[in-house]
C-alpha cells in the first residue's frame, strides 16, 4: 500500500485485490491516511494492476466513497482494467464517482 499527496489531492495506492481476506487492513490504512491528510480535498483511489474485487471490496470502495463524501471531498476511481470496469458497472459505482480505466490512466 502506497499513498502520495499532491495539489490538494490524496493518492491511495492499495496495490493489492479488494478481496475479504485484506479487506479490514485496507480499511484500516485508508482511515488512517484519510485523518493523517485531512487538509486534502480530493481522493484518488488508483487501482491499476488490481484484478479481482469482491463483494466485501465493493464494501470497502462504497464505505470509502461515504467517508470522503461526508467530509466534503471528491473521489474517483483511476487505472481500472477490464475485470474491475466489469464489477463497477455491475454494483453501478460509476453513478457514484467517476472511474476511469486503463486507457485513461495518467498520473
Amino acid at each position: 500500500m502506497k499513498i502520495r499527496k499532491e495539489n490538494g489531492t490524496l493518492f491511495l495506492i492499495p496495490e493489492t485485490d479488494l478481496i475479504a481476506s485484506r479487506i479490514e487492513e485496507l480499511r484500516d490504512y485508508f482511515a488512517g491516511q484519510l485523518k493523517a491528510h485531512s487538509d486534502v480535498f480530493h481522493v484518488l483511489l488508483d487501482v491499476n494492476g488490481i484484478e479481482v474485487v469482491d463483494s466485501l471490496g465493493v464494501n470497502l470502495i462504497v464505505g470509502l466513497y461515504r467517508q470522503v463524501t461526508g467530509e466534503s471531498k471528491t473521489i474517483e476511481i483511476v487505472g481500472a482494467g477490464k475485470n474491475f470496469m466489469k464489477v463497477a458497472d455491475f454494483f453501478r459505482l460509476t453513478s457514484l464517482f467517476p472511474v476511469k480505466g486503463e486507457e485513461n490512466y495518467e498520473l
